[in-house]
Order: C-alpha cells, then sequence, then structure tokens
C-alpha cells in the first residue's frame, strides 16, 4: 500500500486525486449502514452514495450486498474520475456507476424514475459549514456544507428513498441533533443510532444514524474504536473484519 492508495482486503482504494482521503468515517459508515430486514437481499435492490469522493462506501456496499446494484455521485470532476477508475479495478465493476454531478439534479434527472427509488442512501456529508474554511477550493468543496446543506440532503433523501428504504449518515456529535429535527421535518424518523467515540471514556466524536418512513423503536448503540492500549477493540474488530486487512 502506498500513501497514494489504501488496500482493503477485497479491493484497493485510490485517492490521491480527491480532496477528502480514505479516512475512519467513511470505513464506519460503509460497514455500519444497511437495508431494512424487510427487504431481502435478491436482485433488485438500489443503493444511493451521495458524495462519493474516492468511491469508499460504493465498493463496500457492493463486497456487503453482492446483487445490489449501486450509484454514487460526485460534485468534484478529479474525485469522480478516480472514483470511476477505482470502481473500473474492483470485482464490482458492472454494479456500480459513478456519476459526475451534483446531487440531486443529476440524480433526477438522468438516473431514476418515478418508480425507481433506493432503498439504501448513504452520505458522508460536508458538514463543517460553521468551520473556518482552508484555502484548498476542493478541500472545502468536500469539508464544507456550501453546495450540500443538511437540509438540501435530507429534503432529497427523502424523496429519493424507497417506502422500506433506510437513509443512513455520519455526522459529527454535535450535529446529531439538527440531522434528526431535520429528518423528522421531512418525516424520515430514526430507527437506529451509534455514538462512537475514539477510545472508552472519551466524548463522542462521530454519530451514526439511520432513518425510515415507518417510525419504529430506535436501536441505540456506542461503538469505541480503540481500547486505551491503543488497541482496536474487539466491537470496532467485528464491525470491519470484512474489509481490514
Amino acid at each position: 500500500m502506498s500513501s497514494d492508495s489504501f488496500r482493503f482486503k477485497q479491493f484497493e482504494v485510490f485517492h490521491d486525486r480527491c480532496a477528502m482521503k480514505v479516512g475512519m468515517d467513511g470505513v464506519l459508515l460503509g460497514a455500519w449502514a444497511k437495508c431494512s430486514a424487510e427487504l431481502p437481499e435478491i436482485a433488485g435492490l438500489r443503493m444511493l452514495d451521495v458524495g462519493t469522493g474516492s468511491g469508499l462506501i460504493a465498493l463496500m456496499l457492493a463486497q456487503r450486498y453482492p446483487s445490489a446494484l449501486i450509484f454514487g455521485i460526485e460534485k468534484d470532476i478529479q474525485a469522480a474520475l478516480q472514483a470511476q477508475e477505482n470502481v473500473a479495478s474492483s470485482p464490482w465493476s458492472e454494479r456500480i456507476q459513478i456519476i459526475q454531478g451534483s446531487f440531486p439534479e443529476s440524480i433526477n434527472y438522468n438516473f431514476i424514475s418515478e418508480e425507481q427509488h433506493f432503498d439504501l442512501i448513504v452520505s458522508n456529508p460536508p458538514y463543517y459549514r460553521n468551520a473556518l474554511k482552508a484555502g484548498n477550493f476542493t478541500r472545502n468543496l468536500a469539508r464544507h456544507g456550501d453546495r450540500l446543506s443538511f437540509e438540501q440532503l435530507t429534503m432529497s433523501a427523502a424523496g429519493l428513498l424507497s417506502e422500506k428504504g433506510v437513509f443512513a449518515v455520519i455526522v459529527p456529535a454535535e450535529a446529531a441533533e439538527l440531522m434528526e429535527e431535520l429528518c423528522w421535518g421531512h418525516r424520515l424518523y430514526l430507527t437506529e443510532i451509534c455514538q462512537v467515540a475514539h477510545r472508552k471514556g472519551k466524548n463522542t466524536k462521530r454519530t451514526m444514524m439511520a432513518f425510515t418512513k415507518n417510525r419504529l423503536d430506535i436501536s441505540r448503540q456506542e461503538l469505541q474504536i480503540e481500547t486505551r492500549n491503543g488497541e482496536y477493540t474487539p466491537e470496532f474488530k467485528a464491525l470491519t473484519t470484512e474489509f481490514y486487512l
């Protein structure tokens, strides 16, 4: 593995032309997000990765769901091209389509009809909208909510989700309440939440959340990535065992 790429068990992701590199947030969401148990793992499942970057999450979903058709959409041209190359060299190139364009316009107008919605929509969104912006334009595009605000993301996801579909995101812990409120406004209801901390006893840094169109009992989880000795916890290993070498 070089600094330009990250090797997983079944695929390799090059990310040297992407503003945001392969990171823990993407790995967590790609391993955690799942379709509703009411949807059997048969041909016809459709999934959408919003802000796909290098294509990491789309590739993880393709590995986990062997018959699903997966779309990844990415605004940045260089990142989209690299994602297409990563997909082309993977075992699942026939089931993943990377779209270069704006969300949701490119999806709404070019890739679905009224009968074709998504059973799983995932996003590791650009969420640093109140942070001091760096000077690099493409990094700003990836990290900040100027082009893809939480409001736009939740509204569009609600319109594109199938009746039994799941909308899953990973956000900073302090943004979880806002995400739940926005989803509620678009009749998407929290069904699963996982609070992620780096180590036991540390503050929650990230929150993974899953929403559906149906109100269900909420499953609440906590996940620590490392032990106090700096080793991966058994829970983290179990979540990512299909991917990490």
